[in-house]
């Protein structure tokens, strides 16, 4: 009864030391100007719109105009957030639910795993795997995402189906199924789960037909509603990143074609586009191969494997990503059944050490992707500092350009901003809002230390580089705001380096104010190696010039 209680004050303790360092973490990423209007900023305004009457609209698309975000992502778990907001609207709310939601969902798995192993030492054990696993560690560095908050309750539905407790499972599929689009699929994984563990079709069928339900429902009839493209976008056509499963079908019925017709090019697309080192690399925490002697405990995680999978863009592949973070529990479950059966099957090594390799593979690797800038961690984000604290001039322009003005805001500060109806990523539209808000400055150490093979392109979609947190090239970045300021068209209404807000209102002479942006752009042209050459020809070229 002692050592019981010992290990859970163990557990307790490791999961708020987790959290508060995940907080702390997320906090400053966002002070610090890392965090990223598409993501932090959508999630923001729309949650703000929400609340005052405008239910899930967002302008932050690529289609310029205002959507409604269930067109983009079925996410009705943000209605949650609503009344945080009425008592504070703080986007720190995301912040805190995703650091909490990713570090308790260590409780059920010790939960799962004592039960499985019938040890709470055992159960600390893998706790700490899940905890310190670089998939988690990775979602915790990003920007909040809803599908973090899937993960606890992915994890009750393991430990409802292993119990048998019904209104758990009810409770945790209703949970998931708000979080993400395809989720109806996890929600059916559970239901062939208990018909694989029980022989029993009574509770089976009514979940599985629940969740393909759910699933065709979403995709078929809701998202196309409030999808500017009648369907959902990311099967829609010419939308750079976002057409991820284009090249499989315009629709449902033509993806479910190609897969009965074309099954040689969908299994040669994935292998080209890296599936199986993706999956390999979801594995590797596990020692590759724990997770699949416990395949069947896999069923719940096969429709979000397929959907990163599947992706054209890479991103969702990305060890250092956050698609795959609701894969972990299911990964994680999987494997504690496959070293229980393991045990059974060879007598050389117990249990507990198994799990103690799986514990010490877990931690390497996790320390690799920590986001801290440690000896030989890979620190992908590099802010320039560790810790930042709220900076005043937020306030100050939040102030002075109200909140009704719309606005072209820098990316990486757009999420400071997002509390308005009419909010653009710079350089969008530019020359027709009340306002341009610029933070001239990196945010980040990653600025000239790029690979020689990654290209323009490249660094402007890879998030953990200058350009990329900008989300445009940086020499077109400093060529369009010297355009500008050159223009007239618009006044410096505020100037405190490096904080730029420009407006129409008339501000008389400002000459001076003008030579001082001036020269610091000159000076970032030098600290950010643009190439004199290329930048005059940006300045010919540019859109500002002529529009």
């Amino acid at each position: 009864m002692v050592e019981s209680r010992v290990w859970r004050i163990l557990l307790w303790m490791v999961i708020l030391l987790h959290f508060a360092f995940f907080l702390i973490i997320g906090m400053s990423r966002h002070w610090g100007y890392i965090s990223s209007i598409n993501d932090l900023g959508v999630f923001d305004q729309v949650i703000w719109n929400t609340l005052n009457g405008n239910i899930f609209q967002t302008s932050i698309n690529p289609f310029g105009t205002s959507i409604n975000w269930l067109g983009f992502h079925f996410q009705p778990i943000l209605l949650l957030f609503v009344p945080l907001y009425a008592l504070s609207t703080s986007v720190e709310w995301l912040t805190i639910a995703q650091a909490g939601a990713l570090a308790i969902t260590a409780f059920p798995v010790f939960l799962l795993a004592r039960h499985i192993f019938q040890s709470e030492q055992s159960g600390f054990i893998w706790a700490l795997v899940y905890l310190v696993n670089p998939f988690v560690l990775s979602a915790e560095a990003w920007d909040f995402h809803p599908i973090t908050l899937a993960v606890p309750f992915i994890a009750l539905g393991f430990l409802a189906i292993l119990k048998k407790q019904i209104p758990l499972l009810i409770l945790s599929c209703l949970v998931i199924l708000t979080c993400k689009e395809h989720f109806g699929l996890a929600v059916a994984g559970f239901g062939f789960l208990w018909w694989y563990l029980y022989r029993s079709w009574k509770i089976p069928i009514v979940v599985l037909s629940f969740g393909i339900g759910h699933l065709l429902l979403v995709l078929c009839i809701v998202m196309p509603a409030f999808s500017p493209i009648n369907k959902p976008i990311m099967l829609g056509e010419q939308l750079g990143q976002l057409s991820r499963y284009s090249w499989l079908g315009k629709s449902l019925t033509e993806i479910f074609q190609t897969f009965a017709t074309q099954p040689y090019f969908v299994w040669k697309s994935i292998i080209q586009m890296g599936g199986l080192a993706y999956w390999g690399g979801l594995a590797s925490p596990f020692l590759i191969i724990f997770p699949f002697i416990g395949f069947p405990f896999l069923l719940p995680g096969l429709g979000d494997l397929a959907a990163n999978t599947l992706s054209a863009n890479p991103m969702p592949r990305g060890i250092w990503a956050y698609h795959s973070v609701s894969l972990i529990p299911v990964f994680t479950i999987a494997a504690i059944v496959g070293i229980k059966k393991m045990s059974r099957w060879q007598k050389k090594l117990s249990h507990r050490e198994l799990s103690g390799m799986v514990l010490t593979a877990s931690m390497i690797l996790g320390y690799f992707f920590l986001p801290l800038p440690l000896l030989g961690a890979m620190n992908l984000w590099a802010p320039n500092k560790v810790l930042n604290w709220p900076d005043k001039n937020v306030q100050a322009v939040r102030s002075l350009v109200g909140q009704n003005a719309s606005i072209s805001v820098q990316a990486n500060i757009g999420a400071h901003f997002s509390q308005r109806r009419s909010i653009y990523v710079y350089p969008d539209v530019a020359t027709e809002v009340d306002a341009i808000i610029l933070y001239l400055a990196s945010p980040t150490t990653n600025i000239n230390n790029f690979p020689e093979h990654l290209g323009k392109e490249d660094r402007k979609n890879n998030p953990f580089w200058l350009d990329g947190l900008l989300q445009m090239d940086r020499t077109e970045y400093l060529a369009s705001i010297e355009l500008l300021l050159a223009r007239k068209e618009y006044g410096i209404s505020f100037w405190s380096e490096p904080w730029l807000v420009l407006s129409k209102i008339d501000k008389g002479d400002q000459t001076e104010a003008i030579q001082k942006v001036n020269q610091l752009l000159k000076k970032l042209r030098s600290e950010w190696h643009v190439d004199s050459t290329e930048y005059r020809d940006v300045m010919e070229k540019t859109r500002f010039k002529n529009s």
